[in-house]
């Protein structure tokens, strides 16, 4: 008798130049991204400060906020800059996890569970290389 399941599969890809690049530029892009929303929203302020009449009280309460805001995403900027170096020191040919995805698998009587719930796979540049664990 056999069973199917699901099981989660760890995906890896070994750190190149490429990916190294290429992660780079995708927490770069949210810096940009970060520096865009704070951009409108300063601009929004200014905007709502002209055409509308506004308390002192209430200018007080949304220079308040946009300071709030301001310093979530200087936090947001200073973590993803932290990731940039950890990415920047990765060594070359070393694996990093990049995800799980979900398979199917066979289960028998006598089979090794643990064995069958560590499968992996390590691709390198977009390119699966190995395929680890039971399948």
């Amino acid at each position: 008798m056999s069973l199917q399941i699901v099981r989660p599969v760890t995906i890896k890809a070994r750190v190149t130049e490429n990916l190294k690049a290429r992660l780079t530029a995708e927490l770069n892009a949210a810096i940009q991204q970060l520096d865009n929303e704070m951009a409108e929203l300063e601009s929004q302020v200014k905007r709502a400060q002209l055409t509308a009449t506004i308390s002192p009280q209430q200018q007080m309460q949304l220079r308040q906020l946009v300071e709030q805001e301001r310093a979530v995403r200087a936090e947001k900027k200073a973590q993803l800059q932290e990731e940039i170096n950890r990415v920047q020191s990765l060594p070359l040919g070393a694996e990093v996890v990049q995800g799980t995805v979900q398979a199917s698998a066979t289960l028998k009587v006598g089979d090794d569970l643990e064995a069958l719930m560590k499968a992996e796979i390590v691709v390198e540049d977009g390119k699966v290389i190995e395929i680890r664990g039971e399948v």
